[in-house]
């Protein structure tokens, strides 16, 4: 965990923090440290992670992504690559070597069969649920009619204007969506509805109930964030006070590294490139012995583009938050680049801290008076008008749930729903379409398996037919038994 970079040392009985430079400081005597409270298991979950091995790290982001064809790949590939050597080296096994050779050699072919017969039903059926979502052929909680797929609307547009080249046709495929995204938000905000396309009939308005709720699930999930958000608030003053300390002192180097990370990212295409980018700047801050709080924040910054986006236009937004991030960094240093002493710095991180208190109290307060509300009939209209009032009365500077339009938050709980939705759905056909598919996958196996091994093992495979031969003789009446 490397506390052999920050060491605290007392003065008047009151802490004091003194920022080192990495293994270059030359005060080595640390106190153990005294843990109060309970760890937040946010940050639990986040060392857990530092510490697995970076094969497991990638399992569990693979798993997190996993649809059902991946599942079958995945299964598939253990089925061909890892079982036949249990098989082939069971020291339980009581049968010969050839015998475990030619039952090994089953599974890799009946891994490719899996492969060949599920994996390709499965896939056209995603498209075809893909299609009939991005067209309103779904019921409304699968509808993307709202939110197109870039791939949909790129087959619209080139079927309307054939002429258009790859970029021309981005830049009109980002214009639709902006467009529709326009619509959603203006519907909400002066007609407090939603209208769902339907296919080859008149849109319709999304239903009461599901509109209320809607609301409430979006109203709920924002007291949620500002809840975690102030929980994490009370544990995070010493890191706060470590950071701030470390820009008052550190001020001009810090700068000029989240300055030439801030230009480098802005020329960079995508979230692959931005990752690469920030691993190198990694190393050669390490090569150069640079502070350990320094390397920290850059790999903050790498942890962001660590993220696989789902669409493209995803990806889009994860670059914008990544430079965001280094941005607000980059406020922090120059709102303690003037700090004249470590009291001044502990002083407005204190103020800071109290003023985040405040602002995630007003916003749970306000949406929990909100929720209320709902259940009466409120439109989003007055909703953010009383949310207005609320940030303009409370005077509230700091971030929290309340300070992203209402109306942005709705929209992207609806978004989130509809995907959810859908990947559900697909998982659902798809482990209902690999059951359909198995008795014809098992047919091909034992159809195919032994003309394979004849053909291209034929010693195996006339050892296991004089095996099978060879027991059906044992096992068949003796000629004095079948004289009695």
């Amino acid at each position: 965990m490397k506390v052999e970079k920050i060491n605290l040392t007392n003065y008047n009985g009151a802490s004091k923090l003194r920022v080192t430079r990495g293994m270059q400081s030359p005060n080595r005597n640390f106190t153990t440290p005294n843990f109060t409270g309970s760890v937040l298991q946010a940050d639990l979950v986040k060392d857990l992670q530092k510490l697995m091995p970076r094969t497991i790290k990638v399992t569990n982001r693979l798993a997190d992504s996993m649809g059902e064809i991946q599942n079958i790949i995945i299964n598939s590939l253990g089925t061909g690559l890892v079982a036949p050597i249990f098989i082939k080296y069971n020291p339980l096994s009581k049968t010969d070597e050839d015998t475990r050779t030619y039952s090994a050699w089953r599974q890799p072919i009946s891994a490719v069969l899996a492969v060949a017969t599920q994996a390709s039903m499965v896939a056209p059926f995603n498209n075809l649920i893909n299609w009939m979502a991005n067209t309103g052929n779904l019921p409304d909680h699968y509808n993307k009619t709202n939110f197109p797929s870039d791939s949909y609307l790129k087959k619209l547009l080139q079927q309307t204007n054939p002429s258009l080249n790859k970029e021309q046709l981005d830049r009109a495929v980002e214009k639709e969506k902006t467009k529709l995204y326009n619509e959603l938000l203006e519907n909400l905000k002066s007609k407090n509805t939603i209208y769902i396309k339907q296919y080859k009939a008149p849109s319709k308005q999304m239903d009461d109930a599901s509109y209320k709720n809607l609301l409430l699930k979006t109203v709920e999930g924002m007291i949620k964030d500002d809840e975690e958000k102030q929980t994490s608030c009370n544990k995070t003053s010493e890191k706060r006070k470590i950071r701030s300390e470390f820009f008052r002192q550190h001020n001009d180097n810090a700068k000029r590294v989240l300055t030439d990370i801030k230009n480098n990212l802005e020329g960079l295409n995508n979230v692959h490139d931005y990752k690469d980018y920030l691993s190198h700047k990694i190393k050669t801050l390490k090569s150069e012995n640079a502070d350990y709080e320094l390397i920290k924040m850059v790999k903050e910054v790498k942890e962001r583009a660590n993220i696989k986006p789902a669409e493209a236009n995803a990806e889009k937004a994860l670059m914008e938050e990544i430079r965001n991030k280094v941005s607000k960094m980059l406020n922090h240093a120059d709102t303690y680049s003037k700090a004249i002493s470590e009291e001044e710095v502990s002083k407005h991180v204190e103020e800071s801290l109290k003023n985040k208190k405040h602002a995630l109290e007003t916003s749970i307060s306000t949406l929990q008076e909100i929720k209320n509300k709902i259940n009466e009939g409120i439109s989003v209209k007055d909703i953010e008008t009383k949310i207005a009032n609320k940030l303009k009365e409370a005077n509230i500077t700091e971030d929290c749930s309340i300070k992203t339009p209402f109306s942005i938050k709705v929209i992207e709980k609806y978004k989130a729903n509809i995907e959810s939705s859908l990947d559900g759905y697909k998982r659902f056909t798809g482990l209902i379409i690999s059951l359909a598919v198995l008795p014809i996958t098992c047919c091909l196996l034992n159809w195919i398996y032994p003309i394979f091994m004849d053909a291209v093992f034929p010693n195996l495979s006339n050892k296991k037919h004089d095996n099978e031969a060879s027991a059906l003789v044992a096992k068949a009446p003796k000629t004095e038994e079948a004289a009695r």
